[in-house]
């Protein structure tokens, strides 16, 4: 197993974004707390500009935001007979959310061709909705935005703002939140659902062997380390996890 990936890492950051759950459309519009994988693959289209083979390419990412707040909005709704129908609603939404995004693929001409992309995107950057504007900025100690970066293997990593599978989550001993998510949406607009976990506080890897919770198996899992926490665990560097968008 190789001991170190090439990666393209790309930081956006924005001042507000949501993520809606499917099925509401009247009433209320909850946000999850963190970017689906199909809404990081459209992000991803949209700044190559082209639909991306979602085989070619899989994903990581640490997500966070400073506040959530509920805005009061209106639908509007065209009537059979033509008029318009206004239909208030509650939004949730993140207040300056910040995504850091780690694409991989096995073609290194294509990440080449993506780095640029995020580098001169085709479209508007934005995450969630259409309005949800974002930029890219250089991520820290770099002058350069999407620039390649190296993961390394680790025995130990702390874990926070993203996304695992389940069956991995319960190796941190608890602390996470179960949610299903659109993975991936096709040309006729039907989503594949699937279920992550979402790690929304930092929890180290491996457990610390004076917890009581005593759990069999491994993650796997590669390292940033021009990532550390500042506060909690200023000696580990931040593990990413990558997932894909479909199954080979």
């Amino acid at each position: 197993m190789a001991d170190t990936l090439t990666a393209i890492k790309v930081v956006a950051e924005g001042q507000v974004t949501s993520f809606r759950y499917p099925h509401f459309k009247q009433g209320v519009h909850p946000t999850y707390d963190m970017p689906p994988p199909a809404t990081i693959y459209g992000h991803m289209c949209s700044a190559y500009g082209d639909w991306i083979d979602p085989l070619a390419v899989r994903f990581g990412y640490h997500f966070c935001y400073e506040r959530r707040f509920t805005d009061y909005e209106h639908l509007h709704f065209r009537e059979k007979d033509g008029s318009t129908k206004l239909a208030p609603m509650n939004r949730d939404l993140l207040f300056n959310p910040r995504l850091t995004l780690y694409v991989v693929a096995e073609d290194r001409n294509l990440l080449k061709r993506l780095q640029a992309a995020f580098r001169s995107p085709r479209y508007a950057v934005a995450l969630g909705r259409s309005q949800d504007l974002m930029m890219y900025v250089p991520a820290s100690n770099q002058h350069s935005i999407a620039h390649e970066v190296t993961l390394t293997r680790a025995d130990s990593a702390y874990f926070d703002g993203t996304l695992l599978n389940l069956a991995d989550a319960a190796l941190l001993g608890g602390g996470y939140t179960t949610v299903t998510m659109p993975r991936f949406i096709n040309d006729l607009r039907h989503a594949d659902p699937a279920q992550y976990a979402m790690i929304k506080r930092p929890a180290i890897y491996p457990l610390q062997e004076s917890d009581e919770i005593t759990l069999s198996g491994e993650i796997d899992f590669w390292v940033d380390e021009s990532e550390h926490s500042w506060n909690r665990y200023p000696e580990l560097p931040r593990a990413v996890i990558f997932h894909s968008f479909v199954e080979a």
